[in-house]
């Protein structure tokens, strides 16, 4: 692996029950390919959140660079795409 497009990330949780949860997740990241060291991180995430009981019923995490105002303006559209419907998250 090129050390250039190696990856690893981290991840600790301790919950006010004493567990502890802790991921540690290496990868290349092929750019060629259109793969981004901030979507491994999203992914890896994730799938830290499922591990540790937070499962959602929407998997995908946005994770793109936006203003505040985009922000409210996203949230606000998915709102109403979804029904108006509060996230219970």
């Amino acid at each position: 692996m090129d050390k250039d497009a190696t990856i690893t990330t981290v991840f600790e949780l301790a919950d006010e029950f004493g567990n502890h949860y802790r991921s540690e997740s290496t990868a290349e990241i092929v750019k060629s390919v259109g793969e981004t060291k901030l979507d491994f991180m999203g992914e890896q995430f994730n799938i830290f959140l499922k591990q540790c009981g937070y499962v959602r019923k929407n998997d995908y995490i946005f994770m793109e660079d936006i203003t505040e105002d985009e922000y409210i303006a996203i949230s606000e559209f998915l709102s109403e795409l979804r029904g108006g419907q509060a996230d219970d998250n």
